[in-house]
């Protein structure tokens, strides 16, 4: 394994001063451990054109598997060049949900983590009423959640896992035009979601996935992209101020409002317009990851949940891409040149390139059983 530090003896100070810059130096395995008893599904493209084809492979590499196999499908001209985005494992770790445009149609897909079992959830054929984005699962693993403009208008929908019976569970508020962002669920499973846009200071709301009890989760506008902590007890989300955002977290039922950071530029929980679902929380609740953004720059950072121990994982641009089942944090970035996925400790040491193919773009890495 390469190590800055154990080489040091035959490196000049710049090639060191290098080599830290850009954090650590990437390691050559992602080595033993819970990591073994899992592999990663991706989104690769090979000549630099975004998102066309999943993939499963081992965490070192090997038994790399085209699952979806349509780099050869030619696409309308009028179609973007990203096809596969927005991807959300199933609870049960046997399925997954995904953004696609494979049949020129925005929609909302499923399919087996073997590649098995491809079924398109989502109903409308390509025009501008029929976009479907965003999908999220709900805990139970009953429910899918996603945005769609199938009305004509913005919505948040929530159908059940197979695709049928999907439902406007925000009626009241699409009237507006704004931007629907679904966030997650609630522990209890109801689904939390933003609506901005069209003069709408972002805010968060909450609904039954039936569509009941719509109400805005928190007091105040500014306040969004809520995340609960494993245990429930914990909120933590974005507030927005005339500065810039900042991190805050706080009691579920209101109470013991705590601000994390207070830096220039903005906290945020996703970076892009195509976020998967991932969980900023650690599984033990003790930290959280979130994106800090500053002069165009997207850098990654992890913070303890008192707000004390804030580490910045990387000084370049990086995305999210959810805990490793080691405690491990899983992120891509261009880094190296080109799209590749990475591994790193949450004390920001211990790089690990875990695709290194500088010939392609490897994003949205979602870790699954084997």
């Amino acid at each position: 394994m390469k190590s800055c530090v154990g080489i040091h003896l035959t490196w000049s100070h710049a090639a060191l001063l290098a080599c830290w810059v850009i954090s650590a130096c990437d390691s050559s395995v992602a080595g033993p451990g819970p990591l073994a008893l899992h592999q990663l599904l991706f989104v690769n493209a090979e000549d630099g054109i975004p998102g066309k084809d999943i993939y499963r492979m081992n965490p070192d590499g090997t038994e790399r598997k085209n699952l979806t196999n349509l780099s050869s499908v030619q696409y309308p001209t009028f179609v973007l060049a990203v096809d596969y985005r927005s991807m959300a494992l199933a609870p049960d770790g046997r399925t997954f949900a995904f953004e696609s445009i494979r049949d020129g149609c925005p929609g909302i897909w499923g399919m087996n983590v073997d590649g098995s079992g491809l079924k398109k959830l989502s109903i409308g054929e390509y025009q501008v009423t029929r976009c479907n984005h965003h999908a999220i699962w709900s805990p139970s693993g009953n429910h899918i959640a996603f945005t769609t403009s199938r009305e004509g208008k913005w919505s948040m929908y929530v159908m059940n896992a197979d695709g049928t019976n999907p439902r406007n569970v925000a009626t009241s508020l699409d009237e507006g035009g704004g931007s629907f962002f679904p966030t997650g669920w609630s522990p209890d499973g109801r689904l939390v979601f933003d609506l901005e846009g069209n003069a709408i200071d972002r805010q968060a709301y909450i609904v039954n996935s039936d569509g009941t009890n719509l109400q805005r989760l928190f007091g105040r506008t500014g306040d969004h992209s809520p995340e609960w902590s494993p245990d429930g007890s914990k909120i933590a989300f974005i507030r927005d101020t005339e500065a810039g955002s900042n991190l805050f977290v706080m009691n579920t039922d209101g109470s013991n409002v705590r601000q994390l950071r207070d830096y220039p530029g903005r906290d945020v929980f996703w970076w892009g317009y195509f976020p998967n679902d991932y969980d900023r929380w650690s599984t033990d609740g003790r930290q959280i990851v979130f994106t800090h953004v500053l002069d165009g720059r997207a850098e990654l950072h992890v913070i303890d949940a008192d707000g004390t121990n804030d580490v910045r994982l990387t000084n370049y641009t990086a995305d999210f891409n959810g805990w490793a089942p080691d405690g491990r944090i899983t992120f891509n970035s261009d880094v190296n040149g080109s799209q590749d996925l990475y591994l790193i400790d949450s004390d920001g040491k211990g790089r690990v390139n875990l695709t290194n193919t500088p010939t392609r773009h490897e994003t949205r890495g979602v870790w699954t059983r084997r």
